[in-house]
């Protein structure tokens, strides 16, 4: 295959594995979904992020100072448009190596809950993130219907590290009334 055209179908995996995210990536993240394939290198990788963002197909955020990537409205159209000259082959084998490797990217930390119903009629959600053995979090809240947990599930399911980092930025803060932190720690 010509280097130009490598390159080009090279982009178009990156974008196509931003999109099937839910979450944003980092680099490192990135290229373990790319470690099937023989002609992306980890540096390859990098200069093609830099170029897709650069291009502001993709973009960049920071969380816990991490750059992290997902793909913009612009790199979702260009993507839709570009998939259709993927031969039916090639694309298949694409799919089948990154769904592979979302199993590997999942099992670095899960994402999960379960629902229980509780003695009136309402039900227990318990939303947790785990990394490998250890649990980062693990919240149990009450729903009072069906709907409302559902709801709790799916928020949970789609923005759990934003909620984490949230209850660990509040959690974490410094008390400012000197009455408060005394009355409040127990050791």
């Amino acid at each position: 295959m010509a280097k130009g055209l490598e390159i080009f179908d090279n982009k178009i995996i990156i974008l196509y594995i931003l999109e099937k995210n839910s979450k944003a990536l980092s680099i490192e993240q990135i290229a373990k979904f790319c470690e099937d394939f023989d002609d992306i290198t980890y540096f390859d990788i990098c200069a093609y992020v830099q170029e897709l963002t650069a291009s502001e197909y993709i973009s960049e955020s920071y969380i816990d100072s991490q750059a992290v990537y997902s793909i913009t409205p612009s790199g979702l159209s260009t993507l839709e448009e570009l998939l259709e000259l993927i031969p039916g082959v090639n694309l298949h084998n694409i799919k089948k190596i990154i769904n592979k490797n979302i199993v590997k990217i999942k099992t670095d930390y899960s994402i999960d809950n379960m629902v229980l119903p509780a003695n009136n009629g309402g039900f227990k959600v318990s939303c947790y993130i785990k990394e490998d053995n250890d649990e980062l979090v693990n919240i149990t809240m009450y729903a009072t219907d069906k709907d409302q947990a559902r709801n709790i599930t799916r928020n949970w399911n789609q923005d759990a590290e934003k909620i984490y980092e949230k209850l660990l930025e509040m959690m974490t803060k410094e008390v400012v009334d000197e009455d408060v932190e005394n009355e409040n720690i127990g050791y």
